[in-house]
């Protein structure tokens, strides 16, 4: 079976309460988490006029990629589809607010209300599994129809 999580299981299940602290302990997830989220604060092209902004976080979960937003002195609200990775969250005391909700079911805020939106982990998860799942499906065909 594959190591990547998004090929075992959803998240809200391989992201169990050992998953969930394992993921936020690794120093090379750490690492990659806070270079990934300053890139994405490049790519939001901000206002650098010293004014925080509210920022939601997507696929938030254990708030890796938020403390980097509170380190640039910005407000997040982080979602995410992981109980278990969100009460890490919370037992870390990040400063974000946390809650459980999955981005694909929409998430009702007011127009405006958010300055800007990053996703370090949750799309690449789902991006890299429709890839996988194309590939399969293409491979499947060809293997039916002899090409």
């Amino acid at each position: 079976m594959s190591s990547r999580p998004e090929l075992q299981a959803p998240p809200e299940i391989f992201y169990d309460d050992d998953e969930a602290r394992k993921y936020t302990s690794s120093s090379r997830i750490i690492k990659i988490q806070s270079e990934l989220t300053e890139r994405a604060l490049e790519i939001l092209a901000l206002p650098k006029d010293g004014v925080p902004r509210l920022l939601l976080d997507i696929g938030c979960g254990s708030g890796l990629s938020g403390e980097t937003l509170t380190d640039n002195g910005h407000q997040w609200i982080g979602l995410d589809i992981s109980d278990s990775m969100l009460n890490v969250a919370l037992e870390r005391e990040v400063e974000g607010d946390v809650l459980l909700a999955d981005m694909g079911e929409g998430l009702g805020f007011r127009s405006g209300v958010i300055d800007g939106a990053i996703s370090i982990s949750a799309i690449q998860v789902d991006f890299l599994l429709f890839h996988y799942l194309f590939f399969l499906s293409s491979f499947i065909c060809c293997k039916m129809f002899n090409h």
